[in-house]
């Protein structure tokens, strides 16, 4: 038996990784940092061979270091300096470790109940996705609870009881840093790097596993309706493509989407793909980068924490950031291993329990049935809080159905309509296009980073690219062969806004200067407003929306993620595609400019990489675009 005879003056982590069949006892020094950069780095190789050296719980409120805005309570970077490591195979850790009796004191107290917080869900989407602010936000619903008494051998055994009865987890952990637990059974990888290999691990889509109907054929049928719901599946579409703009970021060399995987746990069965690239950045600056999944927070990123900021009334604290891992393998080379903190509670010295529940909120996101949801998500814990007692659900049920003809189809056919660039990788020269070899684009960032998406495609075609803040671009001081007006949130029609009184200034010093242009979604909408257009607010988002449109006598599938769009109208030398019934302006051409209403980099836009190639050849040759 291993000896984890824990006490309250004692720093400690249990972490049980998916794939492995132990637990990890990590105790050591606690240590409390404001900064990223101040968590304890060790090179070179270790006699022991695969090492680990720190885990750190992170705030929410690290964010400040992105820029973004977030509300900052003080929350510490709770980081153990790992001074002894044993691994502990499951059984015995479940043989040594006592079930002691644990209970809530009391009931669990939400912050906002149901019809509450269906009317912030309700809000949400009405007023941000339905006036253009993202495409999906994440507002958990907060509760707080009692145990009593609560001290390690309290932790231990709720922990044990998540090891016993949960699986799937990405990580089930418990840490302590002498102040208090954090204890979490997490279905999400954040972000995994191991000898220059970058992971992520976008989840979303849930399927609830009701207890009275686990018979294998009705779970098959609710599984294949589940898989074919299209708002599951464009919810996960979604936060595929906010991750996709991380990893174009921190993954120069190109890199892939695997999926779409299925994730069952105790109470859930989840949709996920995986996100794999290559990259040679330090481990702190990606995980920087990564600060937070879009699957806690919504898309695009920036913007959505400015919503967090205004529908949440306190810190996050420790929900919805990660913990980290750092370690080094056996030829000395540093590793992250980053698990999302959500189904996580925190609890203090004296019992005090803090945790949140939420759910990707979407254009049709039914408001109630997401109320449930979060119930559901949390049903796990509270099972482990309340004690060994409380009824379970039974085994695994999708291994029974591992090499389903049906089931595997039925996968698959999500991808059919999807940009193939994204699927394969990117590190060839296959890609690259003469004509734009060594050309200059320049991006200008209107806060959505959509921009370096557009910008790893570019790249692969052979232009060379660099991304600017609307915020810090003068065309004045510009060196390029062909500028992009970026995409970005808001009301295009709303000019009391710095952002958009600046870049319709820069659309216009672009028509008048003649420079080659591409505008997209708000740069699009933008410049059809100083053509003369009216851009109004569509009756219904297309936040995530993929649609079969005529471009230029061409029929293409592609992705919208727009709340506004211009009306056509004709106009002497401009040739528009529009959409002959709404009269929707989807692109335009003009003397020195092609705009896009949609999204060529995003996933949703099958043909993207040739759409953006034609576009981009059309740009540099020297001819009349009308």
């Amino acid at each position: 038996m291993v000896d984890i005879d824990v006490r309250p003056d004692t720093a400690f982590a249990l972490i049980q990784r998916r794939s492995e069949d132990c637990i990890h006892y990590l105790e050591g020094d606690p240590l409390s940092l404001d900064a990223l950069d101040q968590i304890p780095r060790v090179r070179g190789t270790a006699s022991q061979g695969v090492t680990f050296d720190t885990i750190s719980a992170v705030p929410f409120s690290q964010l400040k270091e992105r820029g973004f805005e977030v509300h900052d309570d003080g929350a510490k970077i709770r980081c153990i300096r790992i001074a002894r490591h044993a691994r502990i195979p499951v059984g015995e850790f479940l043989a040594t470790v006592v079930d002691k009796a644990t209970a809530l004191d009391g009931e669990v107290q939400y912050s906002l109940d149901r019809d509450d917080y269906e009317g912030v869900i309700r809000s949400v989407i009405e007023q941000e996705i339905g006036k253009g602010e993202g495409a999906n936000f994440v507002i958990p619903r907060t509760a707080r609870a009692k145990i009593q008494p609560m001290g390690p051998g309290e932790a231990l055994a709720i922990f044990r009881r998540l090891v016993r009865n949960e699986f799937g987890s990405y990580w089930n952990f418990l840490f302590y840093d002498r102040d208090r637990y954090l204890i979490g059974a997490t279905p999400e990888k954040h972000l995994h790097v191991y000898d220059g290999t970058v992971r992520m691990n976008p989840i979303s889509g849930t399927l609830r596993k009701d207890p009275h109907r686990l018979d294998p054929a009705q779970f098959k049928q609710d599984l294949l309706a589940f898989l074919s719901d299209a708002k599951e599946t464009n919810e996960l579409f979604m936060v595929v493509d906010e991750e996709l703009k991380m990893m174009a970021k921190l993954c120069s060399t190109g890199g892939m989407v695997i999926g779409p995987l299925l994730k069952e746990m105790s109470g859930l069965v989840h949709t996920e793909y995986l996100l794999s690239g290559r990259s040679q950045g330090d481990i702190i600056d990606l995980f920087r980068g990564s600060m937070f999944a879009a699957t806690v927070t919504g898309s695009p990123v920036e913007n959505a924490c400015k919503v967090i900021r205004r529908y949440e009334p306190e810190a996050r604290r420790y929900y919805g950031s990660a913990l980290v891992l750092i370690g080094r393998d056996v030829e000395g080379k540093e590793f992250l291993d980053s698990p999302i903190t959500i189904r996580t509670v925190e609890i203090d010295r004296k019992g005090n329990v803090l945790f949140r529940v939420g759910g990707t909120l979407v254009r049709d996101s039914d408001p109630r049935a997401e109320v449930l949801e979060t119930e559901s998500k949390i049903a796990t814990i509270l099972a482990s809080l309340r004690g060994a007692a409380a009824p379970m659900p039974g085994e695994p049920l999708l291994p029974r159905f591992a090499g389903d003809d049906d089931i595997n189809e039925t996968l698959q056919r999500r991808n059919q309509h999807l940009s193939r660039f994204w699927f394969f990788l990117q590190d060839t020269e296959e890609d690259a296009v003469e004509k734009l070899l060594g050309k200059r684009v320049t991006i200008i960032d209107n806060e959505d980073d959509f921009c370096f998406m557009m910008g790893h495609m570019l790249e692969r075609m052979g232009c060379v690219v660099s991304v600017i803040r609307f915020s810090e671009f003068e065309l004045d001081h510009v060196d390029a062969d062909v500028l992009v007006v970026g995409p970005g949130p808001g009301d295009p029609n709303d000019f009391d806004n710095v952002k958009m009184r600046r870049v319709a200034e820069l659309v216009h010093q672009l028509l008048d200067s003649g420079r080659k242009f591409l505008a997209v979604c708000l740069g699009h909408q933008l410049l059809c407003l100083r053509l003369g257009l009216k851009v109004e607010k569509k009756r219904y988002p297309f936040q995530g929306t993929q649609e079969v449109i005529d471009l230029f006598g061409s029929k293409e599938r592609v992705g919208f993620y727009n709340t506004f769009a211009a009306r056509h109208a004709e106009i002497p030398g401009i040739t528009a595609a529009y959409d002959r019934e709404t009269g929707e302006v989807h692109a335009l051409r003009g003397r020195n400019y092609v705009s896009f209403q949609f999204h060529a980099e995003s996933i949703l836009t099958k043909n993207g990489y040739q759409i953006l190639k034609g576009a981009l050849e059309n740009l540099i040759a020297d001819t009349d675009m009308g």
